[in-house]
């Protein structure tokens, strides 16, 4: 057991050291992973291995942490694969490509307005019902911030400028009176990526380790911010003592993520009841068949095994209790449920991905895979801390918009070449 706890960790160390000692690593999937690892999992891990919770499944949950993490490292070892480099080498107009991107904006505020106009009984459940239409376009907010941003940073337009303040203007909103942590990171991302790949300016190491510093203490802290921060974002800050909050999540009776994940691995090898895919399936039909729509009979019917699995229920039905409401079984639980220690090599496969992402972002005539590389690390992220069957919807969405924006700015000849290098506002609102 303290072998693979003690792998892990070791991992978690030597993958951040290289991005300190290197700073743009931050920004490859490795080593970016390595910091979610880190922040997220790794105390939580300490704890379970502390405690000795989980029983005999305890090494399973333990190893699993660090084949993932080691399969985030191996799969980007591979070569990127050629045929998607070239598809994603796409001659970008910046003014068709700003104005992509104000649309997305646009439709992002739209539908957050939208959810605001929520009655209470409406808003208490966001996973069903007219809610998650509306969450779907709002979140295009966040790719058009990105589209703008880098407009903004690489021409230097008014215009550009101004869309991405308007743009900025939700997920500061999420993060400081909803402490949000996924449209944080994904703002804070933006920014750093977009001046990375415009400016060829990386993080400072003081930052990077600060940053991950501070999203270890401030994890176990997120419930608590929530409630506060609705009134006054300041005065939560000032509440909060994060020491103490972060000393509670490592105490034995307190609940986990990875607990959740322990209690998930048990109950798969105990049962043996593997999915084998099937959640990664029904995960893409539960987000893009509208059930409002179409019919939840047909949705269903589109579902392997007729409905996605309730880790909760899953597990009650083995042990006798559920999980407890509002906790993620993260990456390691819902792969092994998937398949076993086979689904570790999850994460393998998104390592080539993003190998071949970060190669493509970095080529001439790249700035669609940059901007699909900064929607879907997040994306990443969340398969570790969440669970893996969010990744494919995500990057299937940011795929599709991006995509969308992209082929309606793409440059199309000699006579629309000129008009590409557009350079005041004038010009650009003419087009």
């Amino acid at each position: 057991m303290l072998v693979y706890f003690a792998l892990f960790a070791v991992s978690c160390v030597v993958l951040l050291a290289a991005a300190i000692v290197r700073p743009r690593l931050i920004y490859e999937y490795p080593y970016f992973m390595a910091a979610a690892f880190t922040a997220f999992i790794l105390p939580q891990a300490y704890a379970l291995y502390r405690d000795l919770w989980g029983g005999i499944y305890l090494p399973t949950a333990l190893l699993m942490c660090f084949l993932c993490l080691a399969c985030c490292w191996l799969g980007y070892q591979r070569r990127p694969h050629p045929g998607l480099l070239e598809k994603l080498n796409i001659p970008i107009d910046a003014a068709r490509f700003l104005q992509g991107g104000i649309v997305l904006v646009l439709i992002g505020w739209y539908f957050t307005y939208k959810l605001g106009t929520l009655s209470e009984e409406e808003s208490a459940n966001m996973m069903t019902g007219i809610p998650t239409v509306y969450q779907f376009f709002a979140g295009l907010d966040y790719p058009g911030f990105a589209i703008c941003f880098y407009c903004a940073l690489k021409r230097r337009w008014i215009i550009a400028w101004l869309a991405t303040v308007a743009a900025a203007v939700i997920p500061m909103q999420a993060a400081l009176f909803y402490g949000r942590r996924e449209p944080t990171v994904l703002f804070l991302l933006s920014v750093a990526l977009g001046i990375y790949f415009i400016k060829g300016k990386a993080a400072p190491r003081w930052a990077i380790l600060a940053a991950i510093m501070a999203a270890m203490l401030a994890i176990p802290s997120t419930s608590e911010y929530r409630q506060l921060a609705k009134e006054d974002p300041l005065k939560a800050l000032r509440a909060i003592n994060f020491k103490e909050q972060f000393q509670e999540a490592l105490d034995p009776n307190a609940i986990s993520e990875l607990k959740n994940a322990t209690a998930v691995i048990a109950a798969t090898e105990a049962t043996g009841d593997y999915e084998f895919g099937a959640g990664y399936w029904n995960q893409i039909v539960f987000r893009f068949v509208p059930a409002q729509l179409l019919g939840q009979d047909f949705k269903n019917a589109l579902m392997i095994g007729g409905e996605q699995r309730d880790m909760s229920d899953f597990v009650e039905n083995v042990f006798g209790f559920g999980l407890p409401v509002g906790l993620t079984v993260t990456g390691m639980g819902d792969s092994f449920n998937e398949f076993g220690y086979l689904g570790c090599l999850f994460f393998a496969a998104l390592g080539y991905l993003f190998k071949t992402l970060w190669a493509a972002a970095n080529r001439p005539n790249g700035t669609m895979a940059q901007i699909l590389y900064i929607q879907v690390t997040t994306s990443a992220m969340r398969a570790a801390t969440h669970q893996t069957i969010d990744f494919l919807p995500g990057f299937i969405y940011s795929v599709i918009f991006i995509g969308a924006i992209a082929f309606y700015a793409t440059e199309r000849g000699v006579f629309t070449a000129p008009f590409s290098r557009v350079h005041s506002p004038s010009q650009l609102l003419s087009k």
